[in-house]
This record gives C-alpha cells, sequence and structure tokens, in this order.
C-alpha cells in the first residue's frame, strides 16, 4: 500500500465529529477504498461510540473493519477548523488519519497500520513536520517515509 497525494485532504471544514466521519467515507469512496459510503460512515460511527479514537496533540484515528472496504489503506485529513472530538488531553482535533480495512485483513494489516501511525503519532518531530508541510505530494511523500507500507 502505497500512500499518495491523493490519499491527503486539506482544508476540510465541518460542523460535527459525524459530519466529519461522513465526509471521510464519501473521500474513502473518491479514493476507491469503498463501494458504500454509508456502509463505511455507519462502522466509523460504530467504532467511536465503542470507545473514542481522539488521541492528543489534535490527532484522531478513526477506524472501521467492514465488509465495504475494498482495500486496507487510510486517509489523512487537515481540519481548517478544530472539532470538539474526546481526547485524551481534552483538547480539539485538527489533524485526521482515517483506517480502514476489509475483515480478512482486520488482525494483522489493521494492527500493523495502527502501530505504525501510533508510533509516529508519539514523535513531536513527526507532528510538527506533518503540520508545516502544505503541498498534498510533500505530505503523502513524508507519510511513506516515516510510516512506510
Amino acid at each position: 500500500m502505497k500512500f499518495s497525494a491523493d490519499d491527503v485532504f486539506l482544508d476540510v471544514n465541518e460542523a460535527s465529529v459525524e459530519d466529519f466521519l461522513q465526509y471521510a467515507a464519501k473521500a474513502a469512496y473518491d479514493a476507491g477504498y469503498t463501494n458504500d459510503i454509508e456502509k463505511l460512515d455507519q462502522s466509523f460511527l460504530a467504532r467511536e461510540q465503542e470507545f473514542s479514537t481522539g488521541l492528543e496533540d489534535g490527532f484522531a484515528i478513526p477506524h472501521a473493519k467492514t465488509t465495504a472496504v475494498k482495500k486496507p489503506g487510510f486517509l489523512y485529513f487537515r481540519l481548517s477548523q478544530p472539532l470538539n472530538w474526546k481526547t485524551y488531553d481534552k483538547k480539539p482535533v485538527t489533524d485526521v488519519f482515517a483506517l480502514m480495512v476489509p475483515p480478512e485483513n482486520a488482525g494483522d494489516k489493521h494492527l500493523q497500520m495502527l502501530a505504525n501511525l501510533s508510533t509516529a503519532l508519539l514523535e513531536k518531530d513527526f507532528k510538527e513536520k506533518l503540520r508545516s508541510l502544505s503541498s498534498k505530494e510533500m505530505i503523502a511523500q513524508f507519510i511513506n517515509e516515516k510510516i512506510g507500507e
């Protein structure tokens, strides 16, 4: 799985976490990860209701395991307005990685993607550099270098 500029969405402006998750499902459809926007959105929502995917320092990692996902992958979103997401540090979210996997990849692939992202998000340098980049191409290249496949 190679992360590309088509997987990067900048200046996203949604009013709520629910609206954002719907936007993310539509973006996943446009990027070729799903054929079923509604089912993917419901999977994101169900996971969020189970336990918030908000982290800290303005990041969240919503994820979905569903048959609506055609191939494992993730998208990156930079929000133009912070969202009130339930996070560990109680601060709003400005950056989101949305992970998606089909059920057959739910164990190993999903956990590896989540581990790679979580590890990168523990690094202050990673977060600062990611936020300093302004082009989709540069963001995609940086994510590929730091998180890999």
